[in-house]
Formats: structure tokens, C-alpha cells, sequence
């Protein structure tokens, strides 16, 4: 499955704009805007890395940092700053994190960012990465008896939207209504959205034969 990036920044314009710079390298992301949803998110799912802002309200993302390296030790953080401080740095590597640039204005910040991935996946299974796309139009999906719009997705998984807070099922089918194609997903993360008043399901669509069944890459490959 592509990387799972748990994303931190407490400016939601900002959160989006990162969100979609890591998404369209095919990366599933999951942002959330404050420090208490930072870590109630990471005690609930299993990222690969921690991506946040120096700047998180009351906290910051050296506190992050030393809350994930006590409880999550193998979880990667990257620390990231819109400035120059080259002590936060230092800090940063103490505490056992990357630290990279601003992520909208460094423009070598992605293929550091890619670099880390590969250097933290070499120890472990291979991480597949593959084109995320946003529905453009709205993808309605049934699914565990409900309703839920697909706000983005790729051949490997999707992100659901539901208009309130929800239990979700470990695994479980779902159908897209239109198309009429049914495929078995497992849950990966679940979050309030940090933009709208929606509640956030990231799943993975489950393989055969090592690939994501052939109906589901047609279908993706056809939303505009």
C-alpha cells in the first residue's frame, strides 16, 4: 500500500496545500490541525511518518516528536519550518527527527521527502506509490449500511467522506453506486476532517494476485 503520512499544521490553507503536494506523489495522507488530534490519531493507526509544522499552537513539532520517539519509536517524524533555524534543526536530529524546509517554498523539499521514505522503507516491506486523483464530480459509495462520497482516491486505496463521526469496520465491501463495482477494503486511519464538518476514512483497497483488482484500476483511470 502507498505510505501512510499522518500531516500537522494548524493553518488549514496551509494543511490543504501540503496535503495535496504529498498526495499527488501518491502518498495516502491523513491531516490533522492540532496537537491533541496529532496524537490521538497516532495512538489509532500505524503511519509511516509524521510530517509537522514547527508551529502548533501551544505545543510545537519538537513536542511531537519526543511524544512519538517515547511511545512509537520506529514511527519516522519529519519536522519542517517555513524558516531558517539551523538550532531547531540540531534539535530535531537530537530527538531522532528529520528537519526539512517549508514544504510550499523549498523546492528540493519532495525528493528530500522521498529520500527519507526509501531510507525508512529499506528496513522493511517495499512501499508502493501510485497517483492520487480528486473527484472532481461526486463519487457516492455504499458501504457498512451507509453512504459515503469519495473525495479522492488511486489504484491502491481512497479517501471516504461521511457527513458525521462513525464507527467504520476493519474491513469491509464497498460499492460505487454509478459504476456498479464492488471491492473489499480495510480501514486505515479515521479523522475529522480539519477543513469541513466532515468525518474521514482513509482505506486501502485489499489486492489479488499481488494488484489491485482490474475493475477498480479502470474505474480510477476514468475519473476526471
Amino acid at each position: 500500500m502507498p505510505a501512510l503520512v499522518v500531516l500537522v499544521s494548524t493553518d488549514e490553507t496551509r494543511l490543504q496545500q501540503i496535503e495535496n503536494l504529498l498526495s499527488a506523489a501518491g502518498y495516502l495522507v491523513a491531516p490533522v490541525s492540532s496537537f491533541p488530534s496529532a496524537r490521538e490519531l497516532l495512538r489509532s493507526v500505524s503511519p509511516d511518518l509524521l510530517v509537522t509544522d514547527v508551529q502548533l499552537g501551544a505545543f510545537n513539532g519538537l513536542h511531537l516528536a519526543v511524544y512519538s520517539r517515547m511511545h512509537f519509536p520506529h514511527l519516522q517524524v519529519i519536522v519542517t519550518n517555513r524558516g531558517r533555524d539551523l538550532g531547531l534543526g540540531d534539535e530535531a536530529r537530537r530527538l531522532g527527527a528529520a528537519f526539512l524546509g517549508d514544504p510550499l517554498q523549498d523546492p528540493a523539499f519532495l525528493s528530500r521527502f522521498e529520500a527519507i521514505v526509501r531510507q525508512h522503507a529499506s528496513s522493511g516491506p517495499a512501499i508502493r506509490q501510485w497517483p492520487r486523483k480528486r473527484a472532481s464530480a461526486t463519487v457516492l459509495a455504499r458501504l457498512a449500511g451507509t453512504t459515503a462520497r469519495i473525495f479522492d482516491l488511486s489504484y491502491g486505496g481512497m479517501r471516504l467522506a461521511f457527513g458525521d463521526e462513525r464507527k467504520v469496520p476493519d474491513e469491509f465491501d464497498i460499492t460505487v453506486l454509478d459504476a456498479g463495482i464492488t471491492v473489499h477494503a480495510q480501514r486505515v486511519w479515521t479523522s475529522s476532517s480539519p477543513v469541513s464538518d466532515e468525518f474521514w476514512c482513509g482505506a486501502e483497497v485489499l489486492q489479488y494476485d499481488g494488484a489491485p483488482p482490474a475493475e477498480w484500476r479502470d474505474f480510477v483511470d476514468a475519473v476526471n
